[in-house]
């Protein structure tokens, strides 16, 4: 079969997937409905035990995003020899597994982080009755809970960051030139947007300043990417025209009324997510028989896993489907 052949096969597969996911028109669906076993009922017809509504939410958190490593899976396995990227992609799920580890290990939780199944792809390759701090010191991340041992989470959480896009820097410029051009707007779009996330966090959560703050973000190049991410430490707290202004402003410009006194990198992170959403969707359109639509589904997947754990959450907590819309960017 040639590439082209194999990749309209592929897209056949993932346009018929994507059609039944719950973003857009279909979230709008979910979020109309009352309860959280209603929803648990919706997407999982007749599944549901019965249990509190707290432990149906982490169940529906769960179980959405397995299905999201599952799809994944499924991709990767249909390709046979799959480009490094793509498996990248999905060790992202391990990357959140790691810092879990470390966070259960820092704060002493007894709480057992999820153990995705990669299947051939996975490196932590846990042995029945292996703690996870012994899975992780035995793995190529062991070097991140040595960090956490002399330094501290925070350090740790940080490198792990620097280092998936570090490598996913590198995984994107080995590319063919017919496959760079539309993952690199993509890649490069994600890794600009986390680092203005972690400067809002280090300046407003850690209490950091430009200078202590610069060895924990991503590397980039270029001076103007550089001088936006340290104006993140200059712009008085409560500007509303600097933080408008600002290069990464529409990460908070919801947040820019009359009684804003700082910007929240939480509310922040809904932003981003939403952005990166509607650049997946645009790219995925484009650029068919390239690896640029299944770099995009990717991120669509993991989207769509996250937007239906914020439904599970809002009907836990009896927030208006209206409210969820506007988070979600779709009001």
């Amino acid at each position: 079969m040639t590439r082209t052949s194999r990749y309209a096969f592929l897209l056949a597969k993932i346009y018929g997937i994507l059609a039944k996911s719950f973003v857009g028109a279909n979230y709008r669906d979910i979020v109309r409905l009352r309860t959280v076993t209603e929803l648990y009922d919706r997407l999982y017809p007749g599944e549901r035990r019965e249990a509190p509504e707290y432990q149906l939410t982490a169940d529906l958190e769960r179980r959405a995003a397995e299905e999201a490593v599952r799809t994944m899976r499924y991709v990767l396995e249909l390709l046979g020899n799959p480009p490094p990227v793509l498996v990248h992609l999905l060790r992202r799920y391990e990357y959140l597994t790691v810092k879990s580890v470390l966070r259960t290990v820092a704060f002493g939780l007894s709480s057992e982080p999820v153990d995705w199944d990669l299947g051939p792809w996975d490196r932590l390759n846990r042995a029945e009755g292996q703690s996870w701090r012994e899975a992780v010191a035995a793995s190529p991340y062991a070097w991140a809970l040595t960090m956490l041992e002399k330094e501290s989470l925070l350090a740790a959480d940080n490198a792990l960051d620097k280092e998936f896009y570090g490598v996913l820097a590198r995984l994107v410029q080995e590319l063919p030139p017919r496959d760079r051009a539309g993952v690199r707007k993509l890649v490069t779009l994600e890794t600009d947007v986390t680092n203005a996330l972690w400067a809002l966090r280090l300046r407003f959560l850690f209490g950091m300043d430009a200078e202590h703050a610069a060895g924990f973000l991503i590397p980039v190049r270029g001076r103007d990417g550089n001088r936006a991410l340290m104006q993140a430490f200059e712009i008085p707290a409560d500007s509303l025209e600097g933080w408008r202004t600002w290069r990464y402003g529409w990460l908070i410009e919801d947040q820019l009324s009359e009684s804003f006194h700082a910007p929240d990198p939480v509310r922040a992170e809904r932003q981003a997510a939403r952005r990166m959403y509607l650049r997946s969707h645009q790219l995925f359109h484009q650029d068919p028989f390239t690896l640029t639509p299944l770099v995009a589904f990717f991120r669509l997947k993991e989207y769509e896993a996250s937007m239906l754990a914020t439904a599970a959450e809002a009907l836990r907590l009896g927030v208006p489907g209206e409210e969820v819309l506007m988070l979600a960017g779709l009001a």
